[in-house]
């Protein structure tokens, strides 16, 4: 008689996809209007001087150009957030991948400067005990404080569910003799 084998384990839940992103344009802001102020500039000395109007004007491409990158930078860098892990997309010709396990991460905090909490847009910090990369910045994006705490929720989710506990050691505390 054959004994029957032991049951596998129950599968896990696939992996969803909670939320994706990218920042906003608005951290462009400054290069956008440095670009408009040479812009300016190169447009006023075309008005002034004469004999090589057809090469300032040509200058006008350098602001256009550079607006044009930052704007694409920007707009390439996507973020994703699953039930187990961050991913930070980033790159248009060459892209690189940064994966951040959720029970991995320790810290959360945001930040919101003025000018981007005018428009409704801040930044999540997250501390982690990754060694490649022990920050992880979410840049400019809406919502910041609800995207904290559902990073927060499914963290703790994630560390139930694989049974991690976040040890915290103080380095600078002389180890305890009996």
């Amino acid at each position: 008689m054959n004994p029957e084998p032991a049951s596998a384990p129950s599968p896990e839940a696939p992996e969803i996809v909670l939320w994706h992103g990218s920042p906003s344009q608005w951290t462009n802001l400054g290069s956008y209007f440095l670009c408009l102020l040479l812009a300016a500039a190169i447009g006023a000395l075309y008005l002034v001087v004469t004999p090589v109007q057809p090469l300032i004007l040509a200058g006008l491409g350098l602001p256009a150009l550079w607006a044009l990158c930052r704007w694409i930078a920007t707009r390439t860098e996507r973020y994703e957030l699953t039930s187990e892990r961050i991913r930070v997309r980033t790159g248009f010709f060459s892209r690189t991948t940064h994966d951040l396990e959720l029970y991995r991460v320790r810290d959360y905090s945001t930040v919101e400067p003025f000018w981007l909490r005018l428009v409704g847009v801040g930044h999540v910090i997250l501390t982690s005990s990754d060694r490649s990369t022990p920050q992880t910045v979410l840049r400019a994006v809406p919502r910041v404080a609800a995207l904290k705490d559902l990073i927060r929720i499914h963290t703790e989710h994630m560390r139930r569910r694989r049974g991690v506990r976040d040890l915290e050691i103080d380095p600078h505390t002389p180890p305890h003799t009996s």
